[in-house]
């Protein structure tokens, strides 16, 4: 049996991702594809547009076999950490012979040496990251500077910059390729047997805000079209007709949900607790808990507040993150490392994936909440209790936005097809 992992957010699903599962299991002849999720809260820092329940299904009509809930903790981090979160996940599954994620470059090589050096972190590319960080750069760009300095300087590395002199320039400027560079540090850091395999974006770049040509664009335009124009929004020839017939059904009924939505909400949760400050909560120093408490008196919206809090140093989406931590009540010792696989959904023809995996998982599955108790222990249960109320806060955004009543997380079958 060979199985493939891919992580997704699927926000939502589109014809680039139906590519990437046919292709996945086209270049490793995977049996199966397994799917690690990001549930309803996104690593850019903002609710999905759409439930995770609702992507799962997408996702099983499309080509996978399995979707595995990604913990909140990991799905809302840092690149890093959604990567170390995800690949971790997969890996201790036990069964997953290749990780395929989709990039810019589409070199996996070049992607792993690049993963190379961040994680060992040879002194002279520490020293200039440490400059461009005193200078005032934010952490990406300043990353992004010192590996090509450091590879355009070392002759140890020259042969690497002289035959890729462009795709290194623009190696970690690109969405995809951060991502791939993570996962492969991500494997590479827990000893993992999984083969990283990348295979090149196609059609409309990940930022791209305004749906391309062909019929393949990026899930932000598609979520700008429908939030600009209504559903459809001139989607369809950028979504598998069964997305487009699910979110016609659905449309105004359990999505959209927009970041702004969660305004209200916010504002409460900051006022009742800016006199003792917002650093115990992940990724949040005590200067921008500061500058958190400084600004409250202007807060109009969670999109304006984060405009607001945005610094030179401090991207926009760094800051949406740390907000949503605040929301969520992610404390800053939040393990990274998954401690159980929560299903939300699987083809019932996979059941031989399941059986293998219940044979060789490091970590509990869990099909049904009330089974949590009995499997998990004490540090693992409270991460899961952070994904219900995550939950519970969502299906809020849901009622607030579009007058729907979702089940509770409690009473939600997971998806069969």
């Amino acid at each position: 049996m060979k199985v493939t992992g891919i992580i997704a957010e699927y926000n939502p699903f589109h014809n680039g991702h139906r590519y990437h599962l046919d292709q996945a299991r086209e270049v490793t002849g995977a049996d199966y594809c397994i799917v690690v999720m990001s549930g309803n809260f996104t690593q850019r820092g903002e609710p999905a547009l759409m439930d995770k329940y609702f992507r799962t299904r997408m996702a099983l009509e499309n080509g996978a076999d399995l979707v595995l809930e990604l913990p909140v903790s990991s799905a809302c981090a840092s690149a890093s950490g959604f990567a170390d979160g995800a690949v971790t996940l997969l890996h201790r599954l036990g069964v997953v012979d290749f990780l395929v994620f989709g990039s810019e470059c589409g070199d996996v090589s070049l992607l792993k040496e690049a993963a190379s050096i961040l994680a060992a972190e040879p002194a002279d590319y520490k020293k200039m990251l440490k400059n461009l960080l005193r200078a005032g750069q934010s952490y990406p760009a300043a990353r992004s500077a010192a590996l090509l300095s450091y590879l355009q300087e070392e002759t140890v590395n020259s042969r690497l910059y002289l035959e890729h002199p462009t795709s290194i320039s623009t190696l970690l400027s690109s969405p995809n390729n951060i991502l791939g560079i993570e996962y492969c540090k991500s494997l590479s850091g827990c000893n993992s047997s999984t083969e990283p395999v990348t295979i090149r974006r196609s059609g409309g770049q990940y930022l791209d805000s305004d749906l391309s040509g062909g019929d393949k664009s990026s899930a932000l335009a598609i979520r700008n079209a429908c939030l600009r124009d209504g559903f459809p929004g001139n989607i369809r020839p950028y979504v598998p007709e069964n997305v487009y017939d699910l979110m016609k059904r659905e449309y105004g009924k359990t999505f959209p949900v927009v970041p702004e939505t969660l305004s209200q909400m916010l504002h409460y949760k900051l006022l009742t607790e800016a006199e003792n400050g917002f650093s115990g909560y992940l990724d949040i120093t005590p200067d921008l808990s500061d500058r958190i408490r400084k600004y409250i008196p202007e807060y109009q919206g969670f999109t304006s507040f984060c405009q607001l809090l945005k610094s030179k140093d401090m991207t926009y989406t760094r800051i949406s993150r740390c907000l949503l931590h605040i929301l969520l009540q992610i404390p800053a010792d939040t393990p990274v490392a998954a401690s159980y696989a929560k299903i939300l959904g699987f083809r019932t023809d996979a059941t031989p994936l399941l059986t293998a995996i219940k044979a060789n998982t490091a970590v509990p599955l869990i099909s049904k909440l009330a089974d949590a108790d009995r499997l998990l222990d004490e540090a693992a249960l409270e991460q899961l209790k952070k994904d219900v109320l995550s939950t519970r806060i969502y299906h809020a955004l849901v009622l607030q936005a579009c007058g729907t009543r979702l089940p509770d997380e409690t009473r939600t079958p997971i998806v069969r097809i």
